[in-house]
Formats: C-alpha cells, structure tokens, sequence
C-alpha cells in the first residue's frame, strides 16, 4: 500500500508549470514561495488523503489546495485577473488530468472542483487576492 501525495503533487506541478499564461506573460508555479516574487503567482498548498476502498482495492480521495495570488500595488487592482487564472488552472486539471496525470503506479479516474474561495489582503503596499481552488481526485494503486 503507497500514497500518491508525492507524485500527485509532482503531477500538479508538471501540468501547471510553464502552461500558465496571463497578460502574454508566465505564471510561475511555486511549491514553496520565494522571498522576493512577482505577481500573480500559483502555489501548491495543502494535500489532505483518505483511504475510501476496500482492503483489496486501495483507493484514496485526494484533495489538494491551489492558491492563485495576485498582487497590486497600492489599493489599486480588482479580483479579474485571480478569476481568469483560477479558470485557466480548473481547465487543465479537471478536463485533462487523466491524460496529464501521470503517476507510476496509480491510476487518477476522478478529478473535479471541490471548492472555490477568492481571499482580499492587504499589506503594507499592495491589495491582494487569493483565488484558493481545491481540488478532489480518485486514486487507486495499480
């Protein structure tokens, strides 16, 4: 018995790095965000798994989180660009992942939008907006 949470994670970062685009320019993908970046930006946050089949058939219910932060200076910026992302983002994962996925092992037979939450933050200089999209996925060991 495996869990996927590693390549599930290397699945998420595979499919969104560099497939991203908004305004003609890249969205980085971020694992772990650097001290000095730019905005927008995706990060891959939380994983939560739950064992749902049987003891012959292991089968999990995956559920990560995806953080599309955007970010403008002063109090100047609206919530249109996370939106446009976070569609861009839902685009490849839920109507592709079976052929994107590509886990060793273990095959992805459920992927669907669990939730969407848009977030407001201020800082000291900038508005933000957190698009946070979680997604559900179907994995069993092969």
């Amino acid at each position: 018995m495996k869990l996927p949470n590693k390549l599930l994670q290397t699945a998420y970062f595979t499919t969104l790095n560099g497939n991203i685009t908004h305004g003609g320019s890249n969205v980085p993908v971020f694992d772990v965000i650097p001290p000095s970046k730019d905005y927008p930006y995706i990060h891959l946050g939380s994983q939560e798994i739950a064992h749902v089949g049987s003891k012959s058939s292991f089968t999990v219910e995956a559920k990560i989180t995806v953080d599309v932060v955007t970010g403008f200076e002063g109090s100047f910026g609206g919530k249109s660009q996370a939106y446009d992302i976070g569609d861009s983002v839902t685009q490849l994962i839920v109507t592709r992942a079976q052929s994107y996925f590509s886990m060793t092992g273990f095959n992805c037979f459920v992927s669907e939008l669990d939730s969407s939450t848009i977030l407001e933050e201020l800082s000291e200089t900038h508005i933000l907006y957190v698009h946070k999209l979680k997604f559900r996925h179907l994995i069993q060991e092969i």
